[in-house]
């Protein structure tokens, strides 16, 4: 019986000891195989945003480039065009002022007969009256397109901007105004635009990049907006806890829940196929990112949606934290 239970115990401690020893190598390969997971999400992780840096950086140089190749070919004949207006302004000033006289001349009877006849007959077949008052207003409403267009180039260089790397004090309310211009087109007669700026100091970043971020949220306004009976599109400006804020509202379809947890993501649209390619608010949000800034949406279907974008006021004070929270509930009242 001795024999029989020293056996036992022998083989106990020796299952024991296997099943010990099994469950070590358990563990540490557990351990082993939560590292790699974890490097390879860390890795994953810095994948995407390389990724999402290289689809910024290609379309912000796509884009300036085309804005400043468009900005400079219309410059050059919009500049030679703009001279001559002014000087026909000049020239046909001279010549409602020899009508003028001759007319005086006219009525004054110091013509002979057969000039006032042939003079009567001029004016009257080539209507020389009615395009001497006309044409002080076409030339008033040719400057004022000239200088509308002259505008738009000029917010198209400034929307372009350089493409370097350098950092600079940006405008934030220049920047709004210029990328509303460069929207002009497709919010003029459409949607009703508020404007609420209040005078903001300089915050440090890149202007193309930022007016960028205006444009992306804007233009996805104008979407969401499609179906709006009276579409409103409400930008505010503040400053707020050492930070620019800037905020955009708009009372157009919503988001759920769903959306908004996908809305940054890569190439995540609900756009239909060939409409849209799902980076606008992943550049957005890696753009605010990149400023140490912080961007926060609050939406609600059926009411609207609020994207706030706050801009440190100097570089190094990060202002970053959850991207999708919004302490202020958004309702119909403050759409």
């Amino acid at each position: 019986m001795n024999d029989e239970a020293q056996a036992y115990k022998t083989a106990y401690a020796r299952e024991r000891a296997a099943r010990l020893e099994a469950e070590q190598l358990l563990d540490d390969k557990s351990r082993e195989l939560f590292l790699k997971n974890q490097q390879l999400e860390a890795s994953n992780k810095r994948l995407k945003e390389q990724h999402n840096a290289l689809m910024r950086n290609e379309k912000l140089a796509t884009l300036g480039t085309l804005s400043a190749g468009v900005a400079h070919e219309i410059n050059n004949p919009l500049a030679f065009v703009y001279s001559n207006l002014g000087s026909l302004n000049g020239y046909i000033g001279g010549y409602q002022k020899l009508l003028q006289l001759v007319l005086r001349w006219q009525t004054d009877e110091l013509l002979k007969p057969e000039q006032a006849e042939a003079l009567t007959g001029l004016i009257e077949a080539e209507d020389l009256v009615f395009i001497s008052e006309d044409i002080t207003g076409l030339l008033a409403d040719s400057q004022e397109g000239l200088d509308r267009l002259k505008d738009i180039v000029q917010n198209l260089r400034r929307f372009a901007h350089s493409q370097d790397t350098d950092w600079e004090d940006v405008d934030v309310i220049d920047g709004l105004e210029s990328t509303l211009k460069i929207l002009n087109s497709q919010l003029k007669n459409t949607v009703t635009v508020e404007k609420h700026f209040t005078e903001l100091p300089l915050v440090p970043g890149k202007a193309n990049e930022l007016n960028q971020t205006f444009l992306n949220i804007i233009v996805n306004a104008c979407h969401a907006m499609k179906n709006t009976e009276r579409p409103l599109l409400r930008i505010e400006t503040r400053t707020e806890n050492e930070a620019v804020l800037v905020q955009i509202t708009d009372n157009g379809c919503g988001m759920d829940e769903k959306v908004l947890k996908s809305l940054f993501d890569p190439f995540f649209t609900t756009k239909p196929v060939g409409e849209g390619t799902g980076m606008g608010m992943s550049i957005t949000y890696s753009i605010i990112k990149n400023h140490q800034g912080r961007l926060k949406v609050a939406s609600k279907p059926g009411v609207g949606s609020r994207f706030s974008i706050y801009l440190p006021l100097k570089r190094g004070e990060s202002a970053a934290s959850d991207p999708l929270s919004d302490p202020q509930e958004l309702t119909e009242e403050s759409v």
